[in-house]
């Protein structure tokens, strides 16, 4: 039962994430992996404004919003032929493809440089040699000319990973089959890896995190599907007085909402799911996009890309625990694709059939950043620390390629240098407007000394845990072969900028300069460290490619299966060595703790909620205490509660029970105000609380000892109260 349980949330989850979104991908007509990648942050802004549309129009919220949405914009966006590329056919002949910036990474093979394809520094991809080929086809205007370009594509057709022509691993890896089966093996490896580490952590699917923010992120879910309304203005409202909701940015628990009306499921599967599914898939797959149309390297780059995707504990995992911020992880799980598009948007991005076009980057770049921001906005800054460097480093290739005549140059940087320099301006009037005040976001401190930070910065370590340097060496390796053997040396800037943050973060006292840095994420060690996944992964991903061809040139048995055996063998040894480091030995052990504690919902208490829909009607309220657990009767009994979470705006009445609701049998203004909020019922699961607190809420520490309420049902410790008949101010019965 617990296997179709899983298996109905986990189909509704995909047809989420992923239905939505795929009338615009198709409309697009985006290559088959950059279609995978984008179409959830394609959905995710379609569900996102489907929920605002909704309310503006009185539409109640079902997954029929954002799937009609999604039909209508697809089919504007086929009509308008957005997405098509102008033919290879139609190139005038002879006309030479237009250049790109020279950190662009790109390789061309044409008749020219044929012979430059195996010696390159960067391997020809079995996509850039189709290109050529089609190319090819088209441009021969003499015998003499179709001979030399057939006989250079024919060379290019073949060309592997390596950059060693000839093989029959590399004429398999140029077909459409074998490049599919190079990244579903990524996939595989690098989601199946993160999915065991996950449920090893979680110790179950059915599991509750004990942590703060889980209490408000499940009970958002219910306020939704209470109120058959997914706006982010009503989640916002769900802790603040009636009348004075705030924006929240509410695209997990959108989602998550779905899922739940589509599955018949409960809140706690469904957001589990949803979570696994956006760290094993979502991610995997957007850092595979990044390198497959980012940069020039060959299938075993897109295989490490992929399989890599787990290498640093801090992400995805820490976020599946840490908070636990689930909205961030949302967001950073898409982060990938910021960094493509940008590579797309200033030519850092190689030539051929992976290059999106001016329309398709039209509809991606709003659709990918907006889902980035509205998961959390914190994502903003983060793409604003990566991209601007990204951005400033296009602007001085463009300008080296300007000083060598390369054709085109100038125009590229009569492009690239205003619109540089509006995103650092509208960048900074975000990063100062939008960051929160200095008295809530100087709270963490630093937990290294400077040295220290760097060294655990260049090991990928989590916040405050050991350094292991053989995980340090191969970063270092990596991106030494990267900015020897790639044009792909943005990626090296990226890892930088995220790098010195996390420095920053990890080592600056608590002052006006590391509030500066790092007061967007609340000075965070934890938010902020997990940004270097995003540019470690590709950086181990290409680097890796690159040193494997070296190899192949040195060792000719590795032209062929042998170097794609090596490739699976590399990827899965660089797993174990980040596995088996100490670092990641102890954020495991904090990870559990997490999910395998009783701090904020024991097993009791849980099947004591799973219960009470049998017992409570569901137009009761019950007086609950958020800080003890029992305010999740929201989320998983179904049942209105008299506090959804521990921080919250209420009525006097509602404050006045959570002190006194013991005394409604000798004080009538208790009473009075039992009887007006409708509380039936109250939850005591004792004096422990989150964070060590204890008995927040007095009002229901001894209520079945007062004879204000009696027991109903019990399991363990964890009591249900019904309250009994009292005596208001006006001497009537209440009750």
């Amino acid at each position: 039962m617990d296997a179709l349980r899983v298996l109905a949330v986990l189909l509704a989850a995909l047809f989420v994430l992923g239905a939505p979104g795929l009338p615009t991908v198709l409309a697009l007509r985006l290559r088959p992996l950059t279609a995978l990648a984008v179409v959830t942050p394609v959905s995710a802004v379609l569900i996102a404004a489907s929920a605002e549309l909704g309310r503006l129009l009185s539409i109640p919220w079902t997954v029929l919003s954002p799937l009609v949405l999604g039909l209508v914009v697809g089919g504007l966006l086929w009509s308008a032929g957005i997405g098509r590329r102008r033919s290879r056919h139609t190139h005038r002949a002879g006309a030479a493809p237009e250049p790109v910036a020279h950190d662009a990474a790109e390789h061309r093979v044409a008749a020219e440089d044929a012979g430059a394809a195996a010696d390159g520094a960067d391997a020809a991809t079995p996509d850039a040699a189709h290109d050529t080929e089609g190319a090819a086809s088209s441009t021969c205007t003499a015998t003499s000319t179709c001979t030399a370009t057939a006989a250079a594509t024919t060379t290019a057709t073949a060309t592997t990973t390596t950059g060693v022509p000839g093989t029959a691993l590399g004429r398999g890896l140029a077909t459409r089959r074998g490049r599919a089966a190079t990244i579903l093996l990524g996939l595989a490896i690098g989601g199946g890896y993160i999915l065991l580490r996950a449920l090893d952590m979680m110790g179950g699917l059915f599991r509750v995190n004990q942590s703060y923010d889980n209490v408000f992120h499940l009970n958002a879910v219910r306020h939704i599907l209470r109120l058959g309304d997914g706006s982010a203005w009503t989640v916002g409202g769900m802790t603040t007085l009636p009348g004075e909701e705030t924006f929240y940015p509410a695209l997990w628990h959108q989602t998550v909402s779905l899922v739940v009306q589509l599955s018949g499921q409960d809140i706690v599967l469904a957001s589990n799911l949803v979570m696994l599914l956006l760290g094993t898939t979502v991610w995997p797959l957007a850092l595979m996009a990044l390198v497959r149309t980012g940069t020039s390297a060959g299938p075993a780059g897109w295989l490490a890309a992929g399989a890599l995707a787990g290498v640093a504990s801090a992400f995805p995992l820490s976020m599946m625990s840490w908070g636990v911020l689930l909205p961030y992880l949302y967001s950073l799980s898409m982060m990938p694709l910021v960094l493509m598009l940008i590579v797309h948007l200033v030519r850092l991005a190689p030539d051929g059939d992976q290059r999106l076009t001016g329309g398709q980057l039209g509809v991606l770049v709003p659709a990918v950043f907006g889902a980035v921001a509205l998961a959390h906005p914190q994502g903003v800054f983060v793409a604003l620390v990566m991209g601007v460097p990204m951005m400033v480093w296009a602007v001085l290739a463009t300008a080296t390629d300007l000083v060598r005549r390369r054709p085109r140059a100038g125009i590229r940087l009569a492009v690239l240098v205003p619109l540089t320099a509006l995103v650092i301006v509208v960048g900074h009037d975000i990063w100062y407007r939008f960051r929160p005040v200095e008295a809530s976001a100087a709270v963490w401190g630093p937990t290294a000394t400077t040295e220290e930070a760097i060294w655990q910065t260049l090991t990928l370590a989590p916040n405050a845990t050991p350094i292991w340097l053989p995980l340090g060496v191969l970063v270092a390796l990596c991106a030494l072969a990267v900015l020897i053997g790639s044009r792909s040396r943005w990626l090296v800037i990226a890892f930088l900028a995220a790098g010195a943050l996390s420095v920053a973060t990890r080592s600056l006292p608590v002052d006006d300069l590391r509030y500066e840095l790092t007061g967007n994420w609340y000075s965070d060690n934890n938010r902020i460290t997990v940004m270097l996944a995003t540019a470690a992964v590709p950086l181990l991903a290409v680097g890796l490619d690159v040193l494997l061809r070296w190899a192949a040139r040195l060792l000719p048995v590795l032209r062929g299966t042998a170097g794609a055996v090596l490739a699976v063998a590399l990827c899965l040894a660089i797993i174990a060595v980040g596995y088996f480091s100490p670092s990641t030995d102890m954020s495991k052990t904090y990870l559990e703790r997490e999910w395998r504690s009783d701090n904020l919902l024991s097993d009791d208490e849980r099947a004591l909620l799973l219960m009470l829909p049998e017992v409570v009607p569901e137009d009761a309220v019950i007086a609950t205490n958020a800080w003890n657990g029992s305010s999740l009767a929201y989320a998983i009994s179904d049942r209105e509660v008299l506090n959804t979470f521990m921080s919250f705006q209420a009525e006097d009445e509602v404050h006045l029970l959570n002190g006194h609701l013991d005394d409604a049998q000798t004080d009538p203004e208790v009473c009075d105000a039992a009887e007006e909020l409708g509380v039936d019922y109250a939850l005591d699961f004792g004096p422990k609380e989150l964070h060590d607190r204890s008995a927040t809420y007095t009002g229901l520490n001894e209520i079945s000892e007062t004879g204000a309420a009696e027991v109903v049902l019990q399991v363990g410790d964890a009591k249900l109260l019904r309250m009994l008949p009292c005596r208001g101010t006006d001497g009537s019965m209440n009750g």
